[in-house]
């Protein structure tokens, strides 16, 4: 029996799709540094990596290679490279807080760790990269430098990585033989406490990128020119770098620097066709090209976004300003992202579950209302759901309470741990998030508790809006959500701000904007005292 590795994605970018390419641009705006690559040739670095990995640095079945870069071609071929060995990937998110990014790269510890010189000098994130190195430096853990710094600064074993990729290397003429090695570690946004870690199978990877590939999930061709956003330390950027590897779709790959006309010139000289990112970015991008400070995309098809509701707002705005259609996708890091796709109506629907994966819902102890779908709590199966801990059972607790009409289309009311208690009636957040921003005022919306002397518990909304005179909006979105909603759904308080904190991987960051809200109450009870 032929096993399911990373080996075959090589295959098919070398034999069956030669004339797609891989792009690269880093560098920002200002100094771009453009490389062009035809799969056959990123598909042979791959593995000339591989082979240098193992004579230079000794890597072996088992080891893991950590990596601290953007989305750039040299990422891309650590993906496909380092698994032929046996080894395994692991992305690190250089967002995350530096001691948590630490003891990520260093548990388990790695036999080497890719480091890209645009990520050390980054202005936001070069901080953390640089804590980073010297924890490298101090623990005698090898890097493998990528562009040109002075990287004895930073380390005293280090590695080029163009050279580690030369032709003199005896090359990996053959390769993983067991499709349950390890082939990468997944690590959650740590949105709901400490971050996780998952291990994820070459079986698993290639059995998810077979059903990325189809019509019910992206519908990826060989003459698409993909462009994700979705870093790639996030479930390999949603999947979509191997996806696109398997279809044949080229890959357009941008470095570190996401400024929206930045993405919006990249989305129109590029010809992208898909593209992928959390509803924010989609948001910004339009805005830009509105304001007149980016051109519009010629030949942009579709849009893919996760991590959130999409507003409506956001749906329309990407069918004016950028002539495309929105498709959202649900999934989780333990599901390993996009695990539902829906196309007819994203702002309010996560759609079906792609090929391979079930899901159902347990409403023990949820009740039942006449003519209305069940709700109750979301669990999924599937031969790549790597969140399942207990051998007793297949099914995968994801904590989302949610329904399935009879169609088959999962909705989404919110996470159990974000519902919302009130006097002994629950109360759904993401719903009331979902209809907020449904309201032409609104751009984006999220929902938290605050304390309450006899209701114990009471909604509070953080609002983002797009009106300049915002005296009246909280009396008409009173109004807005009591046209929908019993009263006791309607929050207590409405504040506007600026813009929603976000996770590192684009989600609202519901952790601070609870701690804001004990400030906000403590405000309150003060007033009414």
């Amino acid at each position: 029996m032929v096993p399911l590795t990373v080996e075959h994605l090589l295959w098919r970018m070398s034999n069956v799709h030669p004339a797609s390419e891989i792009v690269s641009i880093t560098g920002g705006a200002n100094r771009p540094r453009v490389v062009r690559c035809p799969f056959p040739e990123v598909a042979a670095r791959a593995r000339r990596l591989a082979a240098g990995a193992r004579s230079s640095l000794a890597i072996r079945p088992g080891d893991i290679v950590a990596v601290l870069a953007f989305n750039t071609v040299e990422h891309f071929e650590v993906l496909l490279g380092i698994p032929l060995l046996g080894a395994s990937v692991n992305s690190l998110n250089a967002r995350m807080d530096a001691d948590v990014l630490i003891e990520q790269m260093l548990s388990p510890r790695p036999a080497a760790v890719v480091v890209d010189a645009e990520m050390v000098q980054h202005p936001v994130l070069g901080e953390n990269a640089r804590k980073v190195l010297s924890a490298l430096d101090r623990a005698d853990i090898p890097v493998i430098a990528v562009g040109h710094i002075d990287w004895v600064e930073h380390s005293h074993a280090f590695a080029h990585y163009e050279e580690l990729i030369a032709d003199d290397h005896p090359p990996v003429t053959e390769s993983v033989e067991d499709e349950n090695a390890i082939a990468y570690l997944f690590h959650t946004s740590g949105t709901t406490g400490r971050p996780k870690s998952y291990s994820v199978t070459h079986r698993a990877a290639l059995l998810h990128t077979l059903s990325q590939a189809t019509t019910e999930a992206t519908g990826l061709r060989s003459d698409d020119r993909v462009l994700p956003l979705a870093p790639f330390f996030h479930v390999n950027g949603w999947g979509l770098p191997l996806t696109s590897a398997l279809t044949g779709a080229s890959l357009v790959l941008c470095g570190g620097d996401l400024a929206p006309a930045r993405i919006a010139s990249i989305l129109d000289e590029e010809s992208i066709t898909v593209a992928a990112a959390v509803p924010t970015v989609w948001h910004d991008v339009c805005s830009v090209i509105t304001a007149g400070h980016a051109p519009k995309p010629r030949h942009l098809r579709e849009i893919f976004s996760g991590g959130s509701v999409v507003p409506q707002p956001v749906v329309d705005a990407v069918a004016s300003v950028l002539g495309a259609t929105v498709s959202t996708a649900w999934g989780m890091t333990e599901t390993m992202a996009c695990s539902t796709y829906e196309r007819a109506e994203p702002a309010s629907s996560a759609g079906k579950p792609i090929p391979l994966v079930e899901i159902r819902i347990d409403d023990s102890g949820f009740d039942h209302v006449p003519g209305r779908p069940v709700r109750g709590t979301l669990e999924v199966r599937g031969p790549f759901i790597v969140g399942v801990h207990d051998s007793d059972t297949e099914w995968f607790d994801t904590g989302d309470i949610a329904s399935i009409d009879s169609y088959g289309r999962l909705s989404l009311h919110d996470r159990a741990k974000d519902l919302i208690k009130s006097g002994g009636e629950w109360i759904a957040s993401a719903e009331l998030e979902q209809y907020l921003c449904t309201h032409p005022s609104v751009s984006a919306a999220a929902i938290v508790a605050m304390a309450h002397p006899r209701w114990i518990e009471r909604p509070l909304a953080y609002i983002v809006t797009t009106e300049a005179n915002i005296n009246d909006i909280e009396a008409a979105l009173r109004a807005y959500v009591g046209e929908r909603f019993p009263r006791y759904w309607i929050p207590d308080l409405f504040i506007v701000v600026d813009e929603l904190p976000r996770t590192a991987v684009g989600k609202v960051d519901k952790a601070r904007l609870r701690l804001r809200a004990s400030t906000e109450t403590e405000k309150r009870s003060e007033a009414i005292a």
